[in-house]
């Protein structure tokens, strides 16, 4: 703009004349952050979205005897109301559709009439105006964009939030409650920062822009080193911390949360409900029963069982045969899959193993119920 407020001519030298106008390129973060705050709406009139949504997924909040409960209400960003401050409430902002009753949002800087969302009726723009200042309600700022920009401070609104908080009385035979005490009250949660019209924000009088960057998308991954010695599990989950296993050069699993100092995997499986190495191996392996008869070893065999056993690889102590009296396999051979098909088939409830060629864990301990001594360490 001249000296003269008189605006310059733009002069245009391309060829091809432009048949689309270049859209508002910003108007996709403003949108984004007012469907965020919707500080704009009433309780009532929000969407489960933004804010809205985060404190719904929060609360209720219940105390570990469960006899407390901390509940969301509502929530309000900035004051609204006049310049007086006689007209407090975004409610002075709306009318009822002469139609279906529905609330509808007036408008008072723009005359008119006001469509109805719902039925598409048009309804009169009477929004309430003070009696003392003569103006409507409004967002009212202690300081704007460039007051904001000259003292140093944070263009922002602050946030308050309803909170309930219910106190039961909890019969401790039957563990029924009732309702002994209720308290709601409106707390101040901090500062909201708000966007301004170019779409950016004003951070300690410094204006900020938001750059948009790629999200990992939640869910698991695996990766691997080329000398196949490092192997990774990563769990992004879509909200919370990134949970990362790893296996070092000695096999050993570890466990990170949010990338900090790693510990054994077990400890982290106890913190999840595996309380014992019996419940851990359990949950990961497959469990097959064994016999102990005379110093020989016998392995037990369902023959429902769909998942793969451990005793595929081992070496038969005696060869099998069905009731037919035909032999399935052979003494010193390997079972492997068509094998074992066969002696599900035959219904073959156990058979013998040779005991040098076990090279398993045991889940519990083998004890002797005659002695009470223990054959095997879990």
């Amino acid at each position: 703009m001249s000296m003269n407020n008189t605006f310059r001519t733009r002069f245009d030298f391309s060829k091809i004349p432009a048949t689309i106008q270049i859209p508002n390129l910003i108007e996709v973060q403003k949108r984004s952050y007012d469907r965020f705050l919707q500080m704009d709406k009433l309780p009532a009139e929000r969407d489960d979205a933004g804010l809205q949504a985060v404190f719904q997924s929060v609360f209720p909040i219940t105390d570990f005897r469960n006899v407390s409960q901390l509940e969301f209400v509502d929530f309000s960003i900035g004051n609204w109301e006049c310049k007086c401050g006689h007209l407090k409430g975004l409610h002075h902002l709306r009318t009822t559709c002469k139609n279906c009753g529905s609330t509808v949002i007036t408008d008072p800087f723009h005359p008119g009439d006001v469509l109805c969302s719902k039925c598409g009726t048009y309804n009169a723009n009477t929004p309430d105006f003070c009696n003392k200042c003569g103006d409507p309600v409004g967002l009212q700022l202690k300081y704007d964009v460039a007051e904001c920009e000259e003292r140093g401070m944070t263009y922002s609104a602050p946030l308050k939030v309803t909170m309930r908080l219910t106190i039961f009385d909890k019969d401790a035979e039957t563990g029924d409650r009732q309702i002994r005490d209720i308290k709601e009250q409106e707390v101040f949660f901090g500062d909201v920062p708000l966007m301004t019209a170019n779409g950016t924000f004003i951070i300690n009088g410094t204006e900020r822009v938001i750059v948009s960057q790629l999200h990992r998308s939640p869910g698991v991954f695996f990766e691997t080193a080329n000398n196949r010695t490092y192997f990774l599990g990563k769990i992004i989950p879509y909200r919370g911390s990134w949970v990362e296993f790893e296996y070092d050069q000695k096999n050993v699993l570890y466990v990170r949360i949010d990338r900090k100092r790693k510990f054994l995997g077990t400890i982290f499986l106890r913190a999840l409900g595996l309380r014992s190495s019996e419940d851990i191996l359990r949950t990961f392996y497959t469990v097959d029963r064994l016999a102990i008869r005379d110093q020989k070893l016998f392995w037990t065999i369902d023959p429902n069982a769909e998942k793969a056993t451990n005793l595929l690889g081992m070496k038969l102590a005696h060869s099998i045969k069905n009731k037919a009296g035909d032999e399935i396999a052979h003494s010193g051979r390997k079972i492997n899959a068509n094998v074992m098909k066969e002696i599900q088939k035959s219904k073959i409830s156990e058979i013998e193993v040779d005991i040098t060629d076990l090279g398993s864990w045991v889940a519990s301990d083998v004890v002797d119920t005659t002695t009470g001594e223990v054959l095997l360490e879990a």
